[in-house]
């Protein structure tokens, strides 16, 4: 699986496969971390170095102590930037909202028509990917202008699914 990892000006992806084998930009990383006796206290491998880790998650992000230093640290997995990024791509100069599958998968259900008045945060559609449920709420206030989908569909990444303006 890939993370993006963000740290104040520092953006990085890792990517963790089946196996444990950690590769950041292609190249392969000789990392163990464990947990130490205190619950937020973590013994870092990195290659030939050992670092200790204070690690508290905080609502938005993790804080991570190392060398005296405080760093906040947001880490995110691939599928949950994809769905972000996603749920409400804004079409050029419109106002209309155009919600898009982030992955390939099967509509299980979608609960407005063309012409319904939805309210922000009011479910559009549902999409069925690797066994998870994706919800896709509506991001403002508006009419449904289009539904390019139906329940059974099987949909690609990037197939627009329903439009508000």
């Amino acid at each position: 699986m890939k993370y993006h990892i963000n740290s104040g000006e520092s953006k990085f992806a890792i990517d963790i496969d089946r196996e444990g084998v950690i590769r950041m930009e292609g190249e392969v990383i000789e990392a163990d971390l464990q947990k130490v006796l205190d619950p937020a206290l973590y013994s870092l491998l990195l290659g030939n170095r050992s670092f200790e880790l204070r690690i508290e998650q905080t609502e938005e992000a993790y804080q991570v102590q190392i060398k005296g230093v405080s760093i906040k640290v947001t880490v995110e997995d691939e599928r949950t930037k994809l769905l972000a990024g996603a749920k409400s791509a804004t079409a050029p100069d419109s106002r209309e909202v155009v919600i898009k599958s982030p992955m390939p998968g099967v509509i299980i259900d979608l609960p407005v028509q063309e012409g319904d008045p939805v309210q922000t945060g009011q479910l559009l559609v549902v999409v069925e990917s690797m066994k998870m449920h994706n919800e896709f709420s509506a991001p403002r206030a508006g009419t449904v202008k289009a539904v390019r989908v139906r329940r059974g569909d099987k949909v690609v990444q990037n197939t627009i699914l329903v439009t508000i303006a």
